[in-house]
């Protein structure tokens, strides 16, 4: 790595520092991409990718995000436009669901055909690229909190991660907690 000469500004008070160093912008031109190797030894190794990047498509993220707001509002059939024709999806309990999408959303209609209401607060999300797999994931963290027809309201904590291919999405996984007492 070759450093250039720092410049430093002071105006008014204000201190910048810039420090240029060896680097590259990636094929959209856009974000640049760090050559640097990660010289930290860690504990672990990452069994499935080490090589996250930002995703440099925020469709994706508005996708996975419209699923979501299509659920919670009962609008089942407009969700099949942002999925693949065959979808596996995973569920907090275990259950593995391999299919044609049609099948997966009439699973989501009888599960929300159960429910008074149903309202996401969302907390967190995170749109990625796996450089080394060339995958886009799209990750969100939630309260999901439920409201059956019959039966008390529920409160989990939710985590879950979406798989988009060409623009839709083919695979996406939950994971599910209770909410800590206080």
């Amino acid at each position: 790595m070759r450093l250039k000469p720092a410049f430093i500004l002071i105006a008014s008070g204000l201190i910048i520092i810039t420090v240029s160093c060896k680097s590259k912008i990636d094929s959209s031109g856009s974000n640049p991409v760090n050559l640097l190797p990660d010289s930290v030894n860690y504990p672990f190794r990452a069994t499935y990718s080490t090589k996250v990047e930002e995703s440099t498509h925020p469709e994706y993220l508005q996708t996975v995000l419209t699923i979501w707001k299509l659920f919670e509002s009962n609008k089942i059939d407009e969700m099949k436009k942002f999925y693949s024709d065959t979808v596996t999806y995973e569920d907090a309990s275990g259950s593995t669901f391999y299919g044609r999408s049609d099948s997966l959303l009439s699973f989501a209609r009888r599960d929300i055909e159960g429910l008074d209401s149903l309202r996401f607060d969302i907390s967190l999300w995170e749109n990625i690229h796996l450089a080394d797999r060339n995958e886009d994931w799209v990750y969100i963290w939630a309260a999901e909190r439920r409201y059956p027809k019959k039966g008390k309201p529920d409160t989990s904590l939710i985590h879950e991660q979406w798989r988009i291919e060409n623009g839709k999405v083919n695979y996406f996984n939950q994971y599910k907690s209770k909410v800590p007492k206080r």
